[in-house]
């Protein structure tokens, strides 16, 4: 599976999640930048991949954002909304073969987007079979 498979993979699972109406790719901070985003969103950036043996780990954080009331009534709410929505796309993800290497910690917060904001992130290491092409043995290159 690759790099831009199983991205697909991860928006299509966040896609299915009740509580996400919008997905920022690739930065949670892009969220500065879009006055009228909808929420509650999802959110992912790369961290670093590796290859191990048959396994390739991609790595990731998730963020789960939605927009606080005035008086900041519903963080609490939106935090639990928050580590609800992405262990529901991590289990989404590990029902279609994309599974988590170790544990997943969720960090709540507040911060400043272009809305007062309040939400949960996690990082993950998600494995996958590493697929190859061919063999070396089967590679023919041509040296001039």
């Amino acid at each position: 599976m690759t790099l831009t498979q199983v991205i697909a993979k991860i928006e299509a699972a966040a896609s299915a999640q009740p509580s996400v109406r919008h997905i920022v790719r690739n930065n949670v901070y892009r969220l500065n930048k879009l006055p009228d985003a909808q929420y509650g969103t999802f959110a992912w950036t790369q961290q670093q991949h590796a290859l191990s043996g048959d396994l390739l780990e991609f790595s990731f954080a998730f963020f789960y954002v939605d927009r606080l009331t005035a008086d900041a009534s519903n963080e609490i709410e939106i935090q639990s909304v928050g580590v609800q929505t992405l262990t529901g796309i991590i289990r989404r993800l590990e029902a279609e073969g994309v599974m988590p290497a170790g544990d997943v910690t969720f960090q709540t917060f507040n911060e400043k987007f272009a809305d007062l904001c309040a939400g949960a992130w996690c990082n993950v290491r998600l494995q996958v079979s590493a697929e190859w092409i061919c063999s070396d043995d089967e590679i023919e290159t041509e040296i001039i």
